[in-house]
């Protein structure tokens, strides 16, 4: 089993949303004091159909690791807090894979 050591959010949004734009503004405050890969996905774009019907109404969403997070309205500590999961979760697997690597 690989472990991630960056976790990886996907940003849904779209044009014309003060939510969105305050949830940029929330990722880069978590930004500052830990690392991420960041995708944003237009809803709206071409091509994005089925993330425009899933989230028409819940703009901003995001997700970790093709896992909703949040949605709608939120901010830093929820990112911060879901991020402290990860982390938790990547040690655990981490141990786990160590652990059967020696005993091979």
């Amino acid at each position: 089993m690989s472990v991630r050591l960056i976790p990886r959010l996907t940003l849904f949004s779209g044009a014309n949303c003060p939510l969105c734009d305050i949830a940029k503004l929330e990722l880069n405050r978590v930004r500052q004091t830990r690392p991420f890969e960041l995708q944003t996905i237009d809803i709206h774009a071409p091509g994005n159909a089925a993330w425009k019907k899933k989230y028409v109404y819940w703009i901003p969403a995001l997700h970790l690791d093709d896992q909703e997070i949040v949605k709608g309205r939120w901010d830093a500590t929820d990112v911060t807090k879901a991020l402290e999961q990860w982390d938790r979760n990547q040690q655990q697997a981490q141990s786990k894979s160590e652990q059967s690597e020696n005993k091979s």
